[in-house]
């Protein structure tokens, strides 16, 4: 691991951190009352999200290794942005956050599977790349699972000092996480960053704003006509569905999997994707109260 490889897992478990300090054990009880939304978003992100992400990596000319990272993009949770916006524009912000915290403990399972699932379409017995389990649900348990329970804790024994600090924790991250975006972008591979070029943009860009908005707008869709959520809950799994962590799927395709390519789609997402979301939640959210 080089530096910002580092810096990237710190980061994601200071996030993780911030997104348990904001919450209290009693949020999780209320969960399972919203049973019906939670579980249509969870099928959204974890079923459908993914198979979008397989069809499109189908149909576009994309080298294997950008298939494969287009489909790692798809099966991460969403990150504190996606809660953020549903927090800015006045949506379900307790299921966004129930969306986040239970995904971030399925993806225990979910991403070490359908990431080799990916090689193996993708790639097929043209590489020896391959995702270790045990070392992926090490890795998941350290930035995401162990942070948020500490943070919980550190919530419920310090609640006040917990308030004062959640504010200058978001600026913190948002900071952190640019420092790491802008590495990424324009440093080489040797000090980390992907070699990605202008025109290497502009070839992922149609499969990964495809993969965006089809998935954001048609799980918005299908929450409010077949399954008639309210407007505000379709809103928030919209935001859910199209807003991922491109922080952990950078951390899977260049850490565990070690392939700088892979990583590639999840850059190009993380350049449009929060403004997109954000736009598509302003309208949505008042179409339908």
């Amino acid at each position: 691991m080089n530096f910002i490889d580092y810096l990237l897992t710190a980061v994601l478990m200071l996030v993780t951190f911030a997104i348990g300090s904001s919450l209290r054990f009693a949020d999780f009880q209320s969960i399972f009352k919203k049973s019906k939304p939670l579980y249509l978003g969870l099928f959204l992100q974890m079923v459908f999200l993914p198979i979008c992400a397989f069809l499109i990596a189908h149909l576009f000319q994309l080298s294997p290794e950008a298939k494969v990272g287009l489909v790692i993009v798809s099966i991460c949770p969403g990150g504190t942005t996606s809660n953020f916006i549903s927090y800015l524009v006045k949506a379900d912000t307790a299921l966004a956050v129930a969306l986040t915290a239970v995904n971030s403990l399925l993806i225990l399972l979910t991403i070490p599977v359908l990431s080799n699932w990916a090689v193996e379409i993708f790639m097929g017995g043209h590489t020896q790349v391959s995702l270790p389990v045990l070392n992926m649900v090490e890795e998941v348990a350290k930035v995401l699972i162990v942070p948020a329970l500490l943070g919980l804790l550190f919530n419920r024994f310090f609640h006040d000092f917990s308030l004062k600090i959640r504010f200058p924790l978001k600026v913190l991250n948002t900071l952190l996480l640019g420092v790491v975006f802008f590495i990424k972008f324009f440093g080489d591979e040797q000090s980390g960053g992907s070699g990605i070029s202008f025109s290497e943009i502009f070839s992922l860009l149609p499969a990964t704003l495809l993969m965006h908005l089809s998935a954001m707008i048609l799980s918005y869709l299908i929450a409010l006509k077949p399954f008639k959520l309210s407007g505000v809950q379709a809103t928030t799994i919209g935001i859910e569905v199209g807003l991922q962590n491109t922080a952990l799927a950078i951390l899977v395709a260049g850490t565990l999997l070690h392939s700088t390519e892979m990583t590639k789609p999840a850059l190009v997402y993380a350049m449009f994707s929060f403004f997109t979301t954000l736009l598509f939640a302003l309208i949505t959210i008042r179409l339908k109260k």
